[in-house]
């Protein structure tokens, strides 16, 4: 469906600020923003007296090119499954493999009402991801990852990655929603010249800073050993820190590492599903939280989670603060926030997206009020979307004013085309399985 202008009739939504449900008549679409001026009455209309209109959800660490691996790594630690399953799949991936599994993964993402993702890609082909981005409709960051120091047999070459991002950053210039971040991987697979350079880059290309941090305790040894410090110290150290950092994970903080992400202004992605999947712990995000550090929330990777749905992010996030801290930690309101704002302003986003608001972003989901999930929904309408909704009550997703999920149907993909695929590449996989 093309970006038309529409109509949305006997609106109620989601003000998360006011911690409250408002109405309104009409709410115009019209060149990709919402609009709360006066309806125009030939436009095509869609009564919404049946749905609660609510921010879509972002998603601050994604892997697209990881998808076609979901469900072969199963019940294994981090390196174990880094070191034997992940990176020797995607070294193998051609350009058409990552195609397909971009694909699946956008369409999981916008079944489950997600339209902007921070996501990491692998070691080529990072054109295909980038445009499978921009023809998906969804708003999308995304690089090739830096690996030049060896973990396990893989690495990439240093100055063939920046030639090669370089090369990307100017061929996405005219794009409208693929947009380019840098990718080191994680800490102990940088070397000092390649974050130097990389920096450079950023400087350059003012550009977001997308990587994994303390994940596992090896990661601060590593850290201790060559720098003298945790692993957030040796990036502050090295200077990776600021405001356009993004750091999945941060599971095994030390005490100054708090002081130093609140200092520095960097993001932190929580990721709880990935976390348990892989035995790594849980990151307090409740003391983040209270001293003011930005947190938000994302899937990872299909295989060490299985899911990219942000639903479930949302829910066990709140659970497991719960179960970290007390009862009373974590509410439902910080927990809906972190899923659909504080993702937005590295990517600088804050002011277009992330609120039902005129001259936003139309960037929506339209959930169905009636639905034996969480009816009756006005009785706390955070907590039902926190806990209780599934992406079967999401009816409608909209991203920059164009339908991606009309009355449950993604339209952007054909489900079965995906699934025939797949098997064939699995077939395929399984065959010749490195």
């Amino acid at each position: 469906m093309k970006n038309e202008a529409l109509l949305l009739e006997n609106v109620t939504y989601l003000d998360y600020r006011g911690k409250t449900v408002l109405n309104r008549k009409y709410i115009q679409i019209k060149e990709g923003k919402l609009s709360f001026g006066r309806a125009v009455k030939n436009s095509r209309t869609l009564n919404c007296a049946d749905y609660i209109m609510i921010p879509s959800f972002v998603q601050s660490h994604t892997h697209l090119c990881q998808h076609l691996y979901k469900g072969l790594a199963e019940d294994v630690s981090l390196f174990d499954w880094l070191k034997k399953h992940i990176l020797p799949y995607e070294a193998s991936l051609t350009e058409e493999s990552i195609r397909l599994s971009c694909r699946m993964a956008l369409y999981e993402l916008m079944d489950s009402g997600t339209t902007v993702i921070l996501d990491m890609g692998t070691f080529a082909h990072q054109n295909a991801v980038l445009e499978e981005i921009e023809k998906s409709g969804i708003t999308g960051f995304s690089g090739n990852i830096l690996l030049d120091r060896r973990v396990g047999r893989w690495s990439n070459d240093l100055d063939s990655y920046i030639d090669y991002s370089r090369e990307i950053i100017s061929g996405i210039k005219k794009s409208s929603r693929a947009k380019y971040a840098l990718c080191p991987r994680f800490f102990p697979g940088i070397t000092k010249r390649g974050i130097s350079k990389i920096l450079k880059l950023k400087d350059e290309y003012d550009l977001v800073l997308h990587t994994h941090a303390t994940e596992t305790e090896k990661e601060n040894e590593f850290a201790f050993k060559n720098y003298k410090g945790s692993n957030i110290e040796g990036m502050n150290e090295m200077k990776m820190l600021s405001e356009k950092t993004v750091i999945a994970h941060c599971v095994h903080l030390k005490e100054n590492d708090f002081k130093i992400l609140k200092e520095s202004r960097s993001t932190v992605c929580h990721c709880p599903s990935s976390n348990m999947k892989l035995g790594s712990g849980i990151a307090d995000i409740e003391r983040m939280q209270r001293m003011k550090i930005n947190t938000c929330l994302g899937s990872d990777g299909a295989p060490c989670n299985n899911n990219m749905n942000q639903l479930i992010e949302m829910r066990l996030c709140g659970l497991l603060q719960k179960v970290k801290n007390n009862s009373k930690s974590m509410n439902a309101q910080n927990v809906f926030k972190m899923a659909t704002f504080n993702g937005l302003p590295p990517l600088e986003m804050e002011k277009t997206n992330g609120t039902i608001e005129d001259g936003k972003n139309a960037d929506f989901l339209l959930i169905k009020k009636n639905s034996v999930h969480s009816s009756p929904f006005d009785a706390n309408p955070f907590s039902s979307i926190v806990y209780s909704i599934y992406p079967s009550d999401i009816e409608y997703v909209f991203s920059n004013g164009k339908m991606l999920k009309e009355r449950g149907r993604v339209l952007v993909y054909d489900e079965k085309d995906l699934i025939e695929k797949k098997k064939r590449w699995l077939k395929d996989f399984l065959s010749h399985r490195f």
